[in-house]
């Protein structure tokens, strides 16, 4: 990797800037570096590592004293141009071009901005511009107008920032959180402010508000530059010089967010018990939050041990709230999430979720008498204590060894909060807070404790579920549309059209060419991708090795003769090692397959070794103790959903018991008719969550409609298997919990067969004496005769050998799922494709996709510039053979549907492909591989996908990225008629959609009158079942209001950040 080959002492006499600090990194392979312009006072913040990407997080310390959500909508309008270059979306298409991603989120305290590219060439290039977004953004009327919030032509309300805001508005853990937020501080405090922006406001919220905010918080004195990866340190403070040169000096007078603001954090005098609503037709399940004050952020050592008590009270299944909470027959909630917001002080949280209503105020006793009773010098577990040190401090230092993330999180709060003069950054260059905890007594623990989580009042907010807000929240909804209607009448309407019309043509102006042409478009040929070496062992031949290798060799020698596993190693330099066993589930009988989510307990169950019981306590800390990641997953790297991988993550100098463990939880686990009840009740009680989300709504239609009863995919889905477990409740009720562990038994036998063992191994194994033959001595012993021999491998699962006739077909039929808690539409509409990878047409197709839905592309401009959905995309999953169109809660589907038509009808028809989309959306398929294979065990995960899963070689990346060089515009456009234009034609495709029951006649109706045959299936909200209906409109589910749309097919994540631009 390239990196700095400017030295920190060289750079100590800059012209511009001073030299805060520069140290190494003493756990992760990184040096940071601080500067200072002594002029303006702009902060940057260098973290060399090497990395294939470069990512620059670009923070402004923002305090916003009410809900009007200026920082929120201002994060937004920087995307809009600037005063250099007035256009939008120039960003954007230039990120596109130079293998670059943007966002942004905002938070309670902050405002980031983010670039990643892969390679320093394109941030380089892009640093200036985005740059000069931030500091003179144009903020025009008309950008404001449709971002924020308008009326359209329809009398219906939009805005970008108005449709997400209204979209969880009403959500469980908005209403809850935003309570605590007012219990805790002071209401001119900007940290009881909703920094998002509360619908009402955004409905009056002017221009000129959110540039006197921009003018107040966007200057240089405010503003940290920070930057990971392989930073060329020389060409970065170039770049910033020339920056800093045209910025104002430092305004001596100014006071930092917060840090000086008139109204500080105080402890609360009295404990503050809250009681709100939320509306939801289910009443079945609600929430509990708790919220206390806890140590000033200069108390470091403090900070760090309150966070870590947390994860002891917390995290795993032997934690004290978890087992006293959780882990019970009758819980008292599904899980619990804990955390802390890093302010002025630290503030811990921890919130039971999926709370039985009838129960919130029992859970509120019984969370605050286990930790009462617990705080006494006799009940505290020293010993658990100093593990979760321990464990904490080795995750730590494997997550910075895989990315800077975590670095780069602290440099930010750093920055917001930290102290110049004592250098408080210089605390990243030892875990010397970690190892001074570990050495306290348990005194000092149980007086933190006290201090901090019982004599110190915290603020308690129980939400619970009201149908009747749910009914009162319609009829308001109804009288506010139906009073706007009639205040504007068709002569407004009217007048509100030609205003919108107006503003998009202003914000949509073209970008001249030759602005465009003054960005040289970055080389691919310096984006450097990890590599790493692959040895097969034993029964692996997917490899061909080399023997004269030093590694090779020392493999190969240590493995017995007729050794009878499949093992596929990835080397590379590193502290830890990881360890996937992959299985077919087409071994286990298809009754039996629903049984897998219990199986994902595994390793938190007792066990018998070697005649000796060990209750399941023990193993979970002993397990804890020897690892930093344990899991049973369905898939591998979120692909090949019929597969099944048993994962460890652990110190490579824990490898040997890595491989004990394993067939510990394979073959000694014991199933207990007490620990199975306890799980079964844990998957019943998050289903109301679930079935509130409307993007899992959609995804369990489509799998139950496509993937037959063979399929792990379909018996993992939530829907197909309540049934099974509410009856699985019912035996153990009636006392036949034997049958139950004989089908458990029968599952594990079958599954864990040595034919059906894939062993993937990467990391660092030359330091091990016996890195092969451990698994003859460590594991092997313990696999029971009836395991059978692994002389001719289970073939692997393939999702198309599950597929119901539709799923085969796709074609002709539209499934409709009605949900009286969907406020937006969700919709897929998915086409068959060929399962070919190293073809031309496979490449154009991929090309294809990128161009669609790049942001500011068509789909972007189209759909959601134009208040159709908040997001459209095109994903392509080769495995499955499907093509798909979603819609991301859609406003109108049935637009953004026929939009999304005419706009690929259109390219077909012309061929006209805009040259800069086409460029970026080559270059952002090249960033992508980039992206997913940003560290040597990604790498090593990807690489055995493209050889053994895909059967696509080692080389693939290469072949893909040279092969792309010769798409034309023709080619793409050929792959639109060919692949794309039948993802709207009735006899080519299928049709998924999860919406409000007020939508489905519509929906019903346009997709007949497309050609589809429709069927629409009722969700049911609860289990009794409730049929009763409510009017109008709808409250918005829960989901990721992040404006980052995953097209991965197989995972979704969520973010709690506000951000204002999507990638692809």
């Amino acid at each position: 990797m390239s990196s700095s080959t400017t030295s920190p002492k060289a750079m100590s006499s800059h012209p511009t800037f001073d030299l805060h600090s520069t140290f190494k990194v003493e756990y992760s392979p990184s040096h940071i570096t601080k500067y200072i312009s002594r002029r303006t006072g702009l902060q940057l913040v260098i973290i060399n590592q090497p990395s294939p990407l470069v990512t620059g997080y670009f923070t402004l310390a923002t305090e916003c004293p009410d809900d009007s959500g200026v920082p929120h909508t201002l994060e937004h309008l920087i995307f809009m141009g600037s005063k250099k270059y007035p256009y939008k979306g120039l960003l954007d298409t230039l990120g596109n071009v130079a293998y670059s991603n943007t966002n942004a989120w905002t938070a309670t305290d902050q405002t980031v901005y983010t670039l990643t590219t892969s390679g320093w060439e394109g941030f380089g290039l892009l640093l200036p511009v985005y740059l000069d977004h931030l500091i003179n953004p144009t903020l025009t009327d008309e950008a404001c107008y449709t971002e924020v919030y308008h009326v359209d032509g329809e009398g219906e309300e939009k805005g970008v920032v108005f449709s997400e805001m209204s979209g969880i508005e009403r959500q469980s853990w908005f209403v809850s959180g935003l309570e605590s937020q007012r219990a805790v501080y002071h209401e001119n405090s900007g940290y009881s402010s909703e920094t998002g922006g509360l619908v009402e406001n955004l409905r009056v919220l002017t221009n000129e508000k959110i540039r006197e905010f921009h003018k107040q918080f966007y200057r240089a004195e405010n503003l940290c530059i920070v930057v990971s990866g392989a930073v060329n340190e020389t060409e970065f403070l170039k770049i910033m010089s020339d920056f800093d040169s045209e910025l104002p000096d430092k305004d001596v007078n100014f006071k930092r967010p917060f840090v000086d603001s008139e109204y500080q954090i105080n402890p609360l005098t009295e404990t503050i018990v809250k009681e709100v609503q939320f509306a939801e037709k289910d009443e079945e399940f609600g929430e509990l939050s708790l919220t206390w004050v806890g140590p000033s952020h200069s108390e470091w050592v403090n900070d760090l041990a309150v966070s870590l008590l947390l994860e002891y009270l917390c995290e795993s299944s032997i934690s004290l709230l978890t087992k006293g909470l959780i882990e019970i027959e009758e819980p008292l909630g599904s899980d619990l999430e804990f955390n802390t917001d890093d302010y002025t002080f630290t503030m811990p949280h921890i919130t039971v979720n999926n709370v039985p209503t009838e129960k919130l105020h029992e859970t509120k006793d019984r969370l605050l008498e286990l930790l009462k009773e617990h705080c006494d010098v006799k009940k505290f577990n020293l010993q658990q204590m100093r593990e979760v040190i321990e464990n904490s401090k080795t995750k730590l230092i494997f997550a910075v060894e895989k990315s800077p993330e975590i670095l780069t999180d602290y440099a930010i709060t750093d920055f917001i909060y930290g102290s110049l003069e004592k250098k408080s950054i210089e605390n990243l260059r030892t875990l010397g807070d970690y190892n001074a905890i570990a050495g306290w007594t348990v005194e000092q623990w149980v007086d933190l404790m006290k201090t901090y989580f019982i004599d110190n009042h915290p603020a308690i907010v129980i939400a619970a579920p009201s149908k009747d807000l749910y009914k009162a929240n319609k009829a308001v909804d109804k009288k506010i549309k139906q009073d706007r209607l009639d205040k504007l009448g068709e002569e407004g309407l009217e007048d509100l059209k030609k205003k919108l019309s107006h503003a998009q043509e202003k914000n949509d102006a073209p970008i001249p060419e030759e602005i465009l042409n003054q960005f040289t478009k970055p080389s691919p040929s310096n984006i450097e991708l990890i590599k790493t070496q692959t040895i097969a062992v034993g029964l692996n031949n997917s490899t061909v090795n080399d023997p004269a290798d030093p590694v090779t060799a020392q493999l190969l020698k240590d493995t017995p003769a007729d050794f009878p596993l499949y093992v596929n190693y990835d080397h590379f330099e590193s502290q830890f090692i990881s360890v996937d066993i992959l299985l077919s589930s087409h071994v286990i009988p298809e009754s039996l397959l629903p049984y897998f989510e219990l199986y994902q307990e595994l390793f938190n169950l007792s066990m018998n070794v070697n005649g000796e019981y060990i209750d399941y306590e023990t193993i979970v800390k002993q397990i804890q103790n020897d690892t930093v990641l344990t899991g049973l997953y369905a898939g591998f790297d979120n692909q090949f959903s019929e597969t099944i991988t048993l994962k460890i993550q652990a110190l490579k100098s824990n490898y040997v018991k890595v491989v004990e463990w394993i067939g510990k939880v394979m073959y000694d686990t014991v199933w207990e008719e007490s620990r199975v009840k306890v799980l079964i009740e844990r998957v019943l009680n998050s289903l109301p969550s679930l079935k509130r989300d409307g993007s899992s709504m959609l995804s369990s239609l489509q799998t139950r409609h496509c993937f037959g009863k063979r399929s792990l995919h379909k018996a993992r889905d939530f829907i197909e298997s309540e049934g099974f477990y509410r009856g699985l409740l019912e035996k153990l009720e009636a006392g036949e919990f034997e049958q139950i562990k004989a089908e458990l038994e029968q599952f594990r036998a079958a599954l864990f067969q040595l034919s059906n063992f894939r062993i993937v191994i990467a990391g660092d194994l030359t330091t091990q004496d016996s890195p092969i033959s451990t698994w003859s001595t460590h594991f092997l012993p313990r696999v029971p005769k009836s395991a059978g021999s692994s002389v001719e491998l289970q073939p692997i699962p393939r999702s198309n050998q599950v597929f119901t006739p539709l799923g085969k077909t796709l074609s002709n039929q539209a499934k409709i799922i009605s949900s009286p808690t969907a406020t937006a539409t969700y919709l897929i509409a998915s086409t068959c494709t060929p399962t070919t990878y190293r073809t031309k047409d496979s490449v154009s197709l991929a090309v294809a996709s990128s161009y669609l839905q790049a942001v500011e592309g068509p789909f972007w401009r189209g759909i959601r510039g134009t208040g159709l959905a908040y997001g459209a995309n095109i994903s392509r999953n080769v495995e499955f053979g499907r093509l798909s169109f979603d819609v991301y809660r859609g406003a109108d589907a049935k637009g953004a549907f026929e939009v999304a038509k005419k706009i690929i009808d259109d390219i077909v028809v012309s061929g006209g492909v805009d040259d800069a989309l086409f460029q970026g959306a080559v270059s952002s398929l090249i960033s992508g591989i980039a992206n997913s294979e940003s560290n040597s065990f990604a790498s090593a995960a990807a690489k055995f996908n493209d050889v053994v899963l895909k059967g696509r070689g080692d080389d693939y990346n290469q072949w893909f990225m040279k092969e792309l060089e010769s798409i034309t515009k023709e080619d793409m456009v050929n792959s639109l008629k060919a692949d794309f234009q039948g993802l709207f034609q009735a006899h080519k495709s299928a049709v998924f959609i999860c919406c409000h029951p007020e939508k489905v006649s519509e929906l019903s109706t346009f997709l007949e009158s497309e050609g589809y045959a429709v069927e629409v299936e009722e969700a049911t909200v609860g289990k009794d079942d409730d049929e009763e209906e409510y009017d109008d409109d709808e409250e918005e589910e829960e989901g990721d209001y992040d404006e980052d749309d995953d097209d991965d097919e197989e995972e979704e994540t969520d973010s709690e950040d506000y951000s204002s631009d999507e990638e692809e």
